[in-house]
């Protein structure tokens, strides 16, 4: 060599043998060791130990080929774990701004729409996350990620309810890629969107074949779950046989000192959950109908369970989610004003609380860490008995003075109302909504004892009488929920019971 330069090559060389020769791998071996070591810790949801990794190859090694994976697995993490829409964003532009021809760029553009889907339920956020989505499909089109930027893709057409071209990107799913891991939950939502245009039986059709291609999924437990629901309402009259709910003789769920003063019953994955209000305390039974736990409860006033399946409690004062107290004020002039006649609280898939406040007659709504964003869907008073959240994430209120049920988008747009009474439909009492995983709306009749049923779109299905429901078995039913094929948990004041119908 002449002078004193050495050639690039012969200096990596040289620097990977004296690596070598002190027992330390090169800066790229040591990358790759601490991203697998990540990947599995992440896994197995010891996520403090996974970003350890993941930040150590951003911060010390981010000229490696693995650098832009590290910054993909912490943006994950935020959106995914810490469901923190800030956080996530941050790191995958930074991925984007630094590496923005690696292979993981196209992840990150995912990802950033994703983001945008998740944490702006309004128009604007399906336009950009779609915008992200588009630029995958479209900047790179060899890219694994293309799969799942064309289910996303659906999942926004869904959101904007615009069914036919969600089907359509779905389909693409299915047809160009389908052995991706995206092709069952894209057959899935091709049967779910179709349902949702109105042709049920069709959606049938589609829902089975999830279960033809994929039996060993988790989305074939959905679309048989799916099946079951319109099977129940739309296949049984389609063979002119009555829609009915048979008594679940199985499930018996018996208190030594019974139940008395019963508010409201919830489901979740892990059970039934049951508030009595005059003895201030929640029962879990499991779905057999075995009591796993009691819990007390302060002067409690509601009962819900978001989508994530976490449980919450209004009760005067504020809200206990998980069992964590959240204390609620709202400003006035001479300072903040704590709330103190709390009776209904749901949470929505952000994390935003819908609270009705008997005192104000009004709903408001705050955010997760409990600051108040306004009243909701305006400052007009009211009198809510219920209230409950749809898969869209849409506000459903069942109001005291007319019965009547109005739902709001997250604008406070109105997208639902279902009258007391319709021109197939007449309800007396209507004393409780819940809502299934597809949509369906069940409104509950105490003084009737039965059932009126309508579709996503607030559209009226079916009035179930009291002998379509367990054979005359209710008779003076004031709450209920509903599982995701559909089966029934209602109380019965005057028997004193849970039943299962289905």
């Amino acid at each position: 060599m002449r002078g004193s330069r050495i050639a690039p090559t012969m200096l990596l060389i040289l620097m990977t043998g004296i690596l070598s020769a002190r027992g330390q791998a090169p800066p790229s071996e040591l990358a790759r060791q601490h991203l697998e070591s990540g990947i599995q810790f992440y896994e197995q949801q010891r996520y403090k130990q996974a970003l350890n990794d993941f930040q150590i190859i951003v911060s010390s090694m981010g000229d490696t080929e693995y650098a832009d994976d590290a910054l993909l697995h912490i943006g994950q993490y935020y959106l995914e774990v810490e469901e923190d829409p800030v956080q996530s964003q941050k790191h995958f532009q930074a991925l984007l701004e630094r590496y923005p021809t690696g292979d993981k760029a196209p992840g990150a553009y995912y990802y950033l729409g994703m983001v945008s889907l998740r944490s702006n339920l309004a128009a604007g956020g399906v336009d950009d996350a779609m915008a992200n989505f588009q630029r995958v499909i479209r900047l790179y089109p060899q890219s694994p990620y293309v799969a799942a930027a064309l289910a996303a893709t659906g999942a926004a057409l869904e959101r904007s309810h615009r069914w036919e071209e969600a089907i359509g990107a779905y389909f693409r799913v299915i047809s160009e890629h389908p052995q991706s891991a995206w092709a069952p939950e894209a057959q899935l939502a091709i049967g779910r969107s179709t349902a949702r245009q109105g042709n049920p039986v069709q959606a049938m059709i589609e829902l089975q074949q999830v279960r033809n291609l994929y039996p060993e999924s988790e989305e074939a437990k959905h679309a048989l779950d799916f099946l079951t629901l319109l099977f129940r309402l739309y296949g049984s009259p389609e063979l002119g046989q009555p829609t009915t709910f048979q008594v679940d003789s199985r499930f018996r769920p018996a208190m030594a000192d019974g139940f008395k003063n019963v508010q409201s019953i919830r489901l979740s994955a892990t059970g039934v959950h049951v508030l009595e209000e005059g003895r201030q305390r929640v029962l879990n039974f499991d779905r057999s109908g075995k009591l796993v736990s009691t819990q007390s409860a302060a002067d409690p006033k509601g009962l819900s369970v978001d989508a994530r399946g976490t449980m919450m409690l209004a009760n005067k004062n504020g809200l206990v989610i998980d069992g964590t107290p959240l204390a609620l004020t709202i400003p006035e002039e001479n300072g903040p004003k704590q709330l103190e006649n709390i009776t209904a609280g749901v949470r929505d898939r952000l994390g935003d609380l819908y609270v009705y406040d008997d005192g104000e007659k009004r709903i408001l709504r705050f955010d997760p860490q409990g600051k108040l964003k306004g009243s909701f869907p305006d400052s007009s008073q009211r009198q809510v008995l219920r209230m409950d959240m749809d898969p869209s994430g849409n506000l459903v209120v069942l109001e005291e003075k007319d019965r009547s049920i109005t739902a709001y988008s997250p604008t406070g747009a109105r997208v639902g109302h279902i009258e007391k009474r319709g021109a197939t439909w007449e309800f007396k009492k209507p004393v409780d909504v819940a809502i299934d995983a597809a949509g369906y709306v069940y409104v509950l009749d105490e003084d009737l004892a039965q059932l009126g049923v309508f579709d996503p779109s607030y559209q009226f299905v079916t009035l179930l009488s009291r002998q379509s429901l367990g054979g005359g078995t209710l008779e003076k039913p004031i709450t209920l929920d509903v599982d995701r094929s559909g089966d029934l948990y209602v109380y019965d004041d005057k028997a004193q019971s849970i039943i299962r119908l289905h």
